[in-house]
């Protein structure tokens, strides 16, 4: 995936909103790893989806994260049911 290319800093976006389609360093940043290089080794590992997709040709083709994608594949596997307390008070939580 990146494992040629020099490991880049992790990179918020400068306004605050998240991309609906991100680069490896914004990508990184979303999913809370440090740099490129983290978030290539995650993916190898399973632990971070793969691109989406790529941009560019050649040399220059960079991956590319859909920011469903990575919502999707970071949701909880089953959906938590907030009507069900399982035998748990909740007045005693108050």
């Amino acid at each position: 995936m990146m494992a040629s290319r020099t490991a880049l800093p992790a990179r918020y976006p400068p306004i605050g909103t998240w991309p609906t389609l991100m680069r490896a360093d914004m990508a990184a940043a979303y999913l809370d790893y440090p740099d490129t290089g983290e978030l290539a080794r995650a993916v190898t590992r399973g632990e971070a989806p793969p691109p989406t997709g790529y941009h560019g040709i050649g040399r220059t083709r960079q991956p590319v994260w859909s920011k469903a994608a990575i919502d999707h594949f970071t949701a909880p596997r089953r959906a938590i049911n907030l009507d069900r307390t399982e035998g748990e008070d909740l007045a005693s939580l108050v």
